[in-house]
């Protein structure tokens, strides 16, 4: 199950690189490309918090979850900056990314260490 989590978290990983790197070249970004990234990045938070409520305790796992957590909350604000049709800042996008890419590193730190 983790193996399927990891897989999704480097799926939405790909499209928001996508995503990110248009932004920086203030190109339009494609609607469908981040709808995509936000519903399988979603899907993956939602196994993953039943993978925390419901399997063995693994510290790491916990911490992915929280941080993956916090890297939504920035989603939904990039969300809102869309939703205003204005370009969110870059300070944003990349704060965003960071977040998520630590969890994802924690996550497959965790997930070595089953």
């Amino acid at each position: 199950m983790v193996t399927l989590i990891v897989v999704l978290f480097l799926l939405a990983a790909g499209g928001g690189l996508w995503l990110a790197r248009k932004a920086a070249r203030r190109e339009r970004v494609s609607t469908p490309v981040a709808l995509g990234h936000a519903a399988v990045a979603v899907l993956a938070l939602g196994l993953l918090t039943q993978r925390v409520v419901s399997g063995p305790k693994v510290l790491l796992l916990n911490d992915a979850l929280l941080l993956f957590v916090f890297a939504a909350l920035g989603g939904l604000l990039l969300l809102v900056f869309r939703l205003d049709r204005e370009p969110p800042p870059m300070m944003v996008i990349f704060l965003h990314g960071l977040v998520a890419a630590i969890g994802l590193s924690v996550l497959v730190t965790g997930y070595v260490g089953l």
